[in-house]
Formats: structure tokens, C-alpha cells, sequence
């Protein structure tokens, strides 16, 4: 198909933002990463699927370039996360997720890598607890930004005491030896449903404050839904 007839794009939903006229929606799509689309208010009524635009859910896309943004012409449902809208908490950690990965990678940047990472974080929420996944792939995503070390490198230990010496320096208490351990397994997760990551409710709590006081330095901002989330108690 011809650019002028569209761009097609398989795609998981990050966020919409819905202005006067017009909504923002911000994909993570498998061909070109990160994009903007913006859809009238009065077009988004006349589309299908449009159920399906509800934070990362998956769907297949039909784009047309237009100036900053691109203009979304069509969706098609793969399928959608029912449980990031089943309380406030879940809404809260998913508007986090999605602003990390803004946050952390560039737009329109392809990698196959962040993609297939989100797109099984994505899998792994339709039937698992938001919030833990959330902290899997928020260490995650730092790996993959290149801000500590990956998976193999830290199986051999190559850099893994500066970046611990780096994160006390930020946190004040850095993290304990079981935690070390612990994010050790993280950054192996392969997102198998067969795998359960199963650490005591201290060490989860630990893992979480790490990884948002460690990723608001490197972002150079606290993702907005963090405010909220301490205003329910989950986040210290």
C-alpha cells in the first residue's frame, strides 16, 4: 500500500488525551515507535473499535502523515485491558507505565526490543495484577535505555557495582542484598505466563520506591500519576 493510502501499523495504546476539539492519542506501534495521532472529536464517533483505545490495549492502526502529528484514519481491535479501568490504582500505574516509555525513548525511533517488551507486558495485564507488572517493566525499560546494566551483564556482574553505587547516591539507602538479587530476575523475565514472580510485599515496596526515585533522576521529572498514587497510599 502507497504512503498517500495510509501507513499500517500494529500498535499498543499508551494514552489519550482529549482536548477542545480534538483528542491526542500516543501509540507505541512495532514500525515506527512512539507516534502522536490526532483525531477530531466528530471523526473519533464515526470509527469502530474505538473501545479498544483504553491504555495498552492492542491494535492494529491506519495512519496518514500530517505535520507534527499523524492522523488517524482507522483502528482495528486486537484486543483491550479491561483491568487498567477496574480501580483507580490500576489507572494510575498504567498513566506511569506509559509516561516512562515516553520519557525514556524517542519518538518515532523503531526497536523491536521495547516493542515485544511492552507488547508482553501488555499480554501480561489482561489477567495479572497492574501494579507488579508495572514495576517488572519499569526496571526493565531502564535497562533498555541504557541506564543499567542489561540481563547478561549482570549475571556476570560487568557495571552492576557502579550503577548500585550510582543508586544509593540517589535514594540515600540504595538497594538491599535480597532486592539486588531480586531485580537480577527482573531483568531475565521473559514474560512467560507459565513463570510466576513471586517476592514478599516488603521487597515489592522496596523494588518500587528504587525504581521511581532512580527513574525521576534520569527522566528529569516525576511522572505525573505518582502524585496520585501516594495520595492512595501505594507509593512512599
Amino acid at each position: 500500500m502507497k504512503e498517500r493510502d495510509g501507513i499500517n501499523c500494529e500498535a499498543i495504546v499508551l494514552w489519550k488525551r482529549k482536548r477542545r476539539l480534538h483528542s491526542v492519542i500516543t501509540f507505541l506501534t512495532k514500525q515506527k515507535g512512539i507516534i502522536n495521532c490526532s483525531v477530531s472529536h466528530r471523526e473519533l464517533q464515526r470509527m469502530k473499535d474505538t473501545g479498544y483505545l483504553q491504555p495498552f490495549s492492542s491494535v492494529y492502526i491506519t495512519l496518514m502523515p500530517d505535520r507534527e502529528y499523524y492522523r488517524l484514519k482507522q483502528i482495528d481491535g486486537r484486543y483491550s485491558i479491561r483491568s487498567v479501568e477496574e480501580s483507580l490504582e490500576s489507572i494510575y500505574y498504567a498513566a506511569a507505565a506509559g509516561e516512562l516509555i515516553t520519557r525514556l525513548f524517542l519518538q518515532e525511533e523503531q526497536d523491536f526490543r521495547v516493542y515485544r517488551t511492552v507488547a508482553a507486558f501488555s499480554e501480561r495485564i489482561r489477567t495479572k495484577p497492574v501494579r507488579l507488572a508495572v514495576i517488572l517493566l519499569g526496571w526493565q525499560l531502564l535497562s533498555l535505555a541504557g541506564f543499567i546494566p542489561a540481563a547478561d551483564a549482570y549475571q556476570k556482574g560487568n557495571g552492576t557495582d557502579t550503577f548500585f553505587d550510582e543508586l544509593r547516591g540517589i535514594t540515600g539507602h540504595g538497594l538491599s542484598g535480597e532486592a539486588k538479587r531480586a531485580l537480577g530476575m527482573i531483568l531475565l523475565y521473559r514474560w512467560d505466563n507459565s513463570v510466576t514472580v513471586a517476592f514478599p510485599a516488603v521487597l515489592w515496596q522496596e523494588l518500587e520506591n528504587n525504581l521511581w526515585s532512580y527513574a525521576t533522576m534520569q527522566i528529569g521529572a516525576e511522572p505525573t500519576a505518582l502524585a496520585f498514587l501516594r495520595e492512595l497510599g501505594n507509593h512512599k
